[in-house]
């Protein structure tokens, strides 16, 4: 079973203070500018978690790596019962309608996880390809 938002915290604040030791959730919680009985509610998962700004100073303050980052997001998208906080100002950016139009008639056709790594793979090789077309 997949740890919770607060459950992961917990797990990656052990040993990654100074000299091993773990990182205070009062640390942390000065770091997001809330009280420690604030953030000890989130992390016991009394309250929902926070907005995004707030999750980029935990994994700051966790010095979370990019895929550790992106987890917490993830976590916290599913704690609140929806989409990790990063993605709907891109899912939603009129400029790129494509990226919702996609997104429906993956999930109309359901398509899985293999249809995606396939999308993502895809993605990696135009990024790292120095002759692919730039956005316009």
């Amino acid at each position: 079973m997949e740890k919770s938002f607060g459950e992961y915290i917990d797990q990656k604040r052990r040993g990654r203070g100074p000299g091993g030791a773990d990182i205070l959730l009062k640390d942390i919680a000065n770091a997001m500018g809330v009280t420690a009985t604030y953030f000890s509610d989130i992390v016991k998962g009394r309250r929902n978690p926070p907005e995004i700004a707030m999750i980029e100073e935990i994994a700051k303050k966790l010095d979370l790596n990019m895929i550790e980052r992106e987890e917490l997001l993830d976590l916290a998208g599913r704690a609140r019962d929806g989409v990790a906080p990063d993605l709907p100002g891109y899912i939603m950016d009129e400029d790129i309608p494509h990226v919702r139009i996609a997104l429906r008639k993956a999930s109309n056709k359901k398509l899985g996880n293999d249809f995606w790594q396939n999308i993502t793979k895809q993605i990696e090789e135009a990024v790292n390809d120095p002759n692919a077309p730039a956005d316009s």
